[in-house]
């Protein structure tokens, strides 16, 4: 990775360390850290999100009501399918430790 870089995670909070990124930031490989998702939310890292380098914004991209009510049927969809079989439909899995060559 280069020095100076500018690294944007609107993903998942669990694809970025965040130790890591204050770390890059004292050091000066990180110029600047944006994100809308936290790696342990919903307790923040408050010495991250205090940084002047890190910009931290509220994760509002899905927040229509289309997609409320999509989220709501999904929801119930997966309870009955566990009562049902064990087993979810959309099961979102751990991705910590996915990105570590980056």
């Amino acid at each position: 990775m280069k020095n100076g870089v500018v690294i944007v995670n609107t993903g998942r909070g669990a694809v970025v360390d965040e130790a890591s990124i204050k770390e890059g930031i004292k050091s000066g490989k990180i110029r600047s850290y944006g994100s809308d998702v936290f790696e342990n939310e919903p307790n923040v890292d408050q010495e991250l999100v205090n940084m002047s380098q890190v910009v931290s914004l509220p994760h509002f991209g899905g927040s229509t009501l289309e997609t409320h009510i999509d989220m709501e049927n999904d929801v119930v969809r997966n309870v009955e399918s566990f009562y049902k079989t064990g087993l979810v439909k959309n099961l979102v899995p751990d991705h910590k430790g996915l990105f570590q060559h980056l």
